[in-house]
């Protein structure tokens, strides 16, 4: 049974990677240790919250609305703001034993809507940029393509979820209370009243030692977010939303439970079995 999820990997474009996929070379270096890179994580995304101030637009699109400035001063810094948040998350390393990570946060603006759930689809427009503030990715349309099913199906790397630290972050916000207008072009006219909030996300909960183009390895991600909806996931179409199909932790490890796992002739949790209710 599949229980266990370390690195929890995507598909489409680069929230949805290819880090499942098996290095075939035989010089490949092995993972470095799950602690030892938190640590380094850590300290690096505590450095930049210490030397950094940010400027929030709330009327300015994603890619402009957040800036950041740096400051010897940390008493004016975002690690001394009071609305600096944390969560902790825990991840199995090569041993099986979970080393608890911190995935700190502010929300920049509270949305009107609804909360989402980590076993939600989100309409999201974001900005992904490394501790150095180089983008590696940011929303540029609006349209079905900003659509993300957090969870996936996780029998199938294809369709699989977002990154870990991306789907735990839009559970931190709540969408809009107005509706998406699909315009003719088969566009979206998005409300602004959805929840805004920046996410310092360490590598364990993102692509960790699978480098991605323009992520190096180990490399803790900064995520602009912005929930705009949100859909009350139902995977196997059973009647009962995929959020209670699933066991999370109080430190985010999610488990799948299998109803009939001794009928299946694979493994197929409940989430995606219609069979269980």
């Amino acid at each position: 049974m599949i229980n266990k999820i370390v690195f929890s990997i995507s598909v489409i474009s680069l929230l949805f990677a290819t880090a499942c996929k098996k290095n075939d070379s035989s010089n490949a270096a092995p993972p470095r240790d799950v602690t030892e890179v938190r640590d380094e994580n850590n300290s690096a995304i505590v450095n930049f919250l210490k030397t950094h101030t940010y400027t929030y637009s709330p009327t300015a699109e994603i890619s402009e609305a957040l800036t950041f400035g740096t400051t010897s001063n940390t008493a004016i810094s975002i690690y001394k703001n009071p609305n600096l948040k944390s969560l902790e998350l825990d991840v199995y390393d090569a041993n099986d034993r979970t080393v608890r990570h911190t995935l700190y946060y502010l929300i920049l603006q509270e949305g009107t809507g609804t909360t989402t759930t980590v076993a939600d689809s989100v309409y999201v427009n974001y900005k992904g940029q490394l501790l150095d503030l180089s983008v590696f990715e940011e929303t540029n349309t609006q349209s079905t393509a900003n659509w993300f099913d957090l969870i996936g199906n996780i029998t199938n790397s294809r369709q699989a979820g977002t990154i870990r630290g991306f789907r735990e972050s839009a559970a931190q916000l709540k969408a809009s209370a107005s509706k998406l207008s699909l315009n003719t072009d088969g566009t979206y006219t998005v409300p602004t009243d959805g929840g805004v909030g920046v996410f310092f996300i360490p590598s364990a909960l993102a692509y960790f030692n699978n480098a991605q183009n323009r992520i190096p390895a180990y490399a803790p991600l900064i995520y602009t977010l912005r929930l705009i909806a949100t859909r009350r996931a139902d995977h196997d179409h059973d009647g009962k939303p995929s959020i209670d199909e699933i066991v999370r932790s109080p430190y985010g490890i999610i488990s799948y439970p299998d109803c009939d796992a001794n009928k299946d002739s694979s493994y197929l949790p409940d989430y995606l079995d219609a069979d269980c209710k």
